[in-house]
């Protein structure tokens, strides 16, 4: 099974190996090919209390190719990225949801990176939508997004066959915000 991922849009080359220090005190990290495999020891040191133990699918940390997005440029966003970190959740239950909106929160702070949600929050893909339920659907994610704090950019990226789809690219303000909204999930499923 799949689960949720996001990309962390940094500013600078970072390797997730840069991470270590950061998760070795409270996951259980694992490094391979640059890479890191890890499960989060202690939810607490995200700032998850009171929530009972949460059961959670383990995590990966790796570099990712910022391609799609660059052939259609950054429009709007003040400092391009120039490297992009992905954070994937191999399982996609509620809790695996919830700690990868936190762990992107925590790398998001230490790397200053803007957030990719690989797709558009409160409804992901476009991909399967007829011509008439697409721009509906894009209306109520631009809703959505503008009732939130923070910073957030609808940017569109390249797909296979020269089309294009969708993404929402936050600050860690808007994050914090989107964990709190009662609609909150993570999108895009990735198989690991």
């Amino acid at each position: 099974m799949g689960g949720p991922a996001v990309g962390l849009w940094l500013p600078e080359e970072r390797s997730a190996l840069d991470a270590v220090p950061w998760l070795g005190s409270f996951c259980q990290v694992q490094t391979s090919d640059g890479c890191l495999e890890f499960r989060v020891r202690e939810p607490s040191a995200l700032g998850l209390y009171g929530l009972g133990n949460l059961s959670s699918g383990p995590f990966h940390l790796g570099l990712d190719s910022l391609d799609d997005f660059q052939e259609l440029g950054f429009p709007g966003i003040d400092r391009p990225p120039v490297a992009e970190l992905a954070l994937v959740a191999y399982c996609s239950s509620q809790d695996d949801h919830l700690l990868l909106g936190h762990l992107a929160l925590f790398l998001a702070e230490r790397f200053n990176a803007l957030i990719n949600f690989y797709g558009l929050l409160g409804y992901g893909s476009f991909h399967d939508l007829s011509e008439e339920e697409g721009p509906a659907r894009l209306i109520e994610a631009r809703a959505l997004v503008t009732s939130l704090p923070g910073r957030v950019w609808e940017t569109q990226y390249a797909t296979y066959g020269g089309g294009h789809s969708y993404s929402h690219i936050g600050d860690r303000e808007f994050l914090v915000a989107w964990l709190r909204h009662p609609e909150f999930r993570m999108i895009r499923e990735i198989k690991p």
